[in-house]
């Protein structure tokens, strides 16, 4: 028979390994949002389309990734003209293997040389 102290202790020390053990939280992916309050990623982008270039605004909520080589697999590179965290710390994946991460309420523009874009995430 177990003493009163073990019979106590053991349901507290399994309960601190299922909480050690099991992720905490769902997983959570990036959510494209029209672009609105400033508190979302903004990221100001151009490619060559069909009838010459095109320049659009990707505005994203919550963390995860979002992949421009999937969105446009026949696009040989997305070039980003200007990017705006607003209240998220975002890493950034250049198709040269660069990866940069910028702070929150961070703004660069890219006027002369804009880098081709593979990915962008939120952390």
């Amino acid at each position: 028979m177990l003493s009163k102290k073990l019979r106590i202790t053991l349901p507290m020390a399994a309960a601190a390994v299922m909480t050690a053990v099991m992720p905490v939280g769902t997983a959570h992916a990036i959510d494209r949002v029209s672009c609105g309050p400033s508190d979302y990623l903004k990221v100001d982008v151009h490619y060559e389309g069909p009838s010459g270039r095109v320049d659009t605004a990707y505005c994203f909520a919550n963390r995860g990734v979002h992949d421009f080589t999937q969105e446009w697999p026949t696009q040989k590179a997305v070039w980003v003209d200007k990017i705006s965290t607003g209240n998220n710390r975002v890493k950034y994946y250049d198709s040269n293997g660069a990866v940069v991460t910028y702070s929150k309420n961070f703004i660069i523009t890219f006027p002369s040389r804009p880098p081709h874009v593979d990915r962008i995430e939120i952390l």
